[in-house]
């Protein structure tokens, strides 16, 4: 086909009414959930779609047991055998037999045990085509050049992503060895989980119906990340009269294949899908596959996957996705674009952001974008509260309030030698906050001035550091170790604390966030909630 073919997919609405959806792409993404009704819909296709003649699907739950050798027979029985399950069927009405032959009567749940069949199609394709050749070229003067069978084109591709193996194509078994070591030679059934799959799924699309559609439910499964979209891309040049339909809940595999069509499965009652075709937007299209791939309502956070940080924020708020996206600005410029995004406006999506240096006001400004702010100045500090430090002294045996005495006064101690330095970033901070209030609708130099000049006014830097100053004060006269988590930005305090507790290498976040995954995930939970502001009541009746 050339490269302006439209291909055509018909689903299900949820009114009962069907769907043409059109595409240039040769491949349809259908990302959901787990729970979507993904492989419910895949056997709708094959059994109740008005395409079924053209579909041929293959399912997520199959065996990958491939047999050592195989016994071909006619062509037309073996296609039979491995699409319908049935190699007696009567021609053109195999699609009646396939959901008891082939599925067992259970479609949408039956483990697809065909690899056998598979094999002895493919046999059967390369006898009958050798049997073809031979009569042609004893009909024929000339040499003819043999043709190119299925496992010809398997071979290719086989190797193609699996550049360090080789498979040995024999007369009736098929075998693999290790490149340029004649010696490493070993049977089909001693392939690898992966070696296999990648035999097995190029197989089933060569023998999928010419002009037809090919359904694959968890395109992913058993193969390694860097194969999967390279794999695809090959088998789709070998089929290119065929469109391509995954099912899918993986954001990897759905945000790498770029140029599909996609579409998202939002639910399954058991008899309706509820979906929606995705239109192109701002929004990068891994993150948005992320939250659409979940059924949870999501929450932004500041910091990168693999932190400490992150880690304790999935343990505390399971119920919710958790999504880093690094700076606190990323967390608020992803939020807006959700909430903005009116195709996903039933989606629950928050942000939850360090305190940093913010005054009241840009907090309450920022809860109106459901983004909120936490009671603790950097989400580091969250590792170093009294009550978290009391569960952790008591794991390790020790004396709670002999311990926390003893950090306290050294976290104050410490706090005194920098008090000038953290005085003077929050009065910037709040400086900064200020300088937002800019009349950007003054016209004219003079109106230009005028604003700028009012608003130098409007902040008067010496009450600001006398009323911050005070704070510091008296927090440390008071020795208010909890205000002071909340004004203190200083990312190696948890270091400092995991030095009085003997803990080596700065080992409290990872300890917390140990136990946290223990039996005193609870514990912590209930320790840390009232650390989340405005965001406690939500993470406590998440949507």
């Amino acid at each position: 086909m050339t490269k302006d073919t439209k291909y055509e997919l018909i689903l299900p609405k949820s009114d009962n009414t069907l769907s043409d959806i059109k595409s240039n792409s040769q491949s349809i993404l259908l990302i959901g959930a787990n729970g979507s009704g993904k492989t419910r819909l895949g056997a709708w296709f094959e059994m109740k779609s008005p395409q079924l003649k053209s579909i041929h699907r293959i399912s997520a739950q199959k065996s990958l047991a491939m047999p050592d050798s195989i016994t071909p027979v006619s062509i037309e029985r073996a296609e039979k055998d491995l699409l319908f399950g049935h190699a007696d069927s009567p021609e053109g009405q195999g699609q009646i037999y396939r959901e008891g032959s082939r599925w067992g009567g259970k479609p949408a749940i039956s483990m697809l045990n065909d690899f056998q069949k598979l094999m002895v199609y493919l046999f059967s394709n390369e006898t009958e085509e050798n049997a073809k050749f031979k009569i042609l070229q004893k009909n024929n003067n000339q040499r003819i050049e043999p043709p190119l069978t299925k496992l010809d084109l398997i071979k290719e591709v086989w190797e193609k992503i699996l550049p360090h193996r080789e498979l040995i194509i024999g007369g009736l078994r098929i075998q693999t060895r290790i490149r340029n070591s004649p010696e490493k030679i070993y049977n089909s059934s001693e392939m690898s989980d992966g070696e296999r799959v990648i035999f097995y799924l190029i197989g089933q699309c060569l023998a999928a119906p010419k002009d037809g559609i090919i359904v694959i439910d968890e395109p992913e499964l058993h193969l390694h990340k860097s194969v999967q979209i390279p794999l695809w891309v090959e088998i789709e040049r070998l089929r290119q009269d065929c469109l391509f339909i995954y099912l899918t809940h993986d954001v990897d595999f759905a945000a790498a294949k770029e140029n599909s069509k996609r579409i998202w499965i939002k639910s399954f009652d058991g008899q309706h899908w509820d979906w929606e075709e995705l239109v192109e937007n701002d929004l990068p299209g891994g993150l948005l596959l992320e939250v659409l791939g979940s059924r949870k309502p999501v929450v932004f956070v500041e910091g990168d996957n693999g932190s400490h940080d992150i880690s304790l924020y999935r343990a505390i708020l399971p119920s919710f996705l958790v999504i880093p996206r690094g700076s606190c600005t990323q967390v608020i410029q992803s939020v807006k674009a959700f909430k903005s995004n009116v195709q996903l406006h039933n989606l629950s999506v928050f942000g939850v952001i360090d305190r940093d240096r913010r005054v009241q006001a840009e907090i309450s400004a920022l809860e109106k974008d459901s983004i909120y702010v936490l009671d603790v100045a950097e989400v580091e500090n969250l590792f170093c509260t009294k009550e978290v430090l009391n569960i952790v002294s008591s794991r390790l045996s020790r004396d709670p309030a002999a311990d926390f005495k003893k950090i306290s006064t050294s976290v104050f101690k410490k706090l005194k030698t920098e008090l000038d330095t953290q005085i003077s970033l929050r009065v910037a901070g709040e400086i900064k906050f200020k300088l937002n209030f800019f009349n950007e609708k003054a016209k004219g130099e003079k109106q230009l001035t005028l604003a700028l000049k009012e608003l130098h006014e409007s902040i008067d830097i010496s009450s600001l550091y006398q009323e911050t100053s005070q704070a510091f004060n008296d927090l440390i006269s008071k020795s208010d170790y909890k205000k002071l988590l909340m004004f203190y930005n200083r990312k190696t305090l948890s270091a400092q604390i995991s030095t009085e507790l003997d803990l080596a290498n700065g080992g409290l976040p990872e300890l917390v966030v140990r136990l946290a995954q223990t039996d005193l995930n609870h514990e912590i939970t209930n320790a840390l909630i009232n650390y989340f502001g405005n965001f406690k009541k939500i993470a406590l009746t998440p949507p």
